[in-house]
């Protein structure tokens, strides 16, 4: 169990690959045990209308790994977006937005409990 933070990936999560990030080659298979915390900029939450192809593509990847995904959002973001296209739920008692089911935007604001430690999101930009 672990949480691991990073900042600014503009959209690029290869830091986020086995080569850069090896720890994640001993987590379980339950995603909810370790987390990687982005603080800001997360960027794949960019285009206008809708998520496209590249967008899609890591964020599957994401959803493929073996750990969950949040991030607070910096100026890299699409805020309309963030705030109207993706279900809103409780996790770890604060507020997010589910891009996908282990991928979660930290919603400004909030208050979240993670492997007993409390974080407070504020977002930049």
């Amino acid at each position: 169990m672990g949480v691991w933070i990073t900042g600014d990936i503009h959209g690029n999560p290869v830091r986020l690959s086995t080569d850069s990030f090896y720890e994640q080659k001993e987590f379980s298979g339950n995603k909810n045990e370790n987390v990687v915390i982005i603080a800001g900029d997360f960027g794949l939450v960019w285009e206008r209308e809708e998520e496209n192809k590249n967008e899609k593509y890591w964020l599957k990847w994401l959803e493929d790994k073996p750990f969950t995904t949040v991030f607070v959002d910096g100026n890299h973001e699409n805020h309309d977006r963030l705030m109207t296209s993706y279900p809103e739920k409780i996790w770890n008692g604060g507020r997010v937005h589910e891009i996908r089911p282990s991928v979660l935007h930290l919603m400004r604001g909030e208050v979240f409990t993670i492997e007993g430690l409390k974080f407070f999101a504020f977002g930049g930009a």
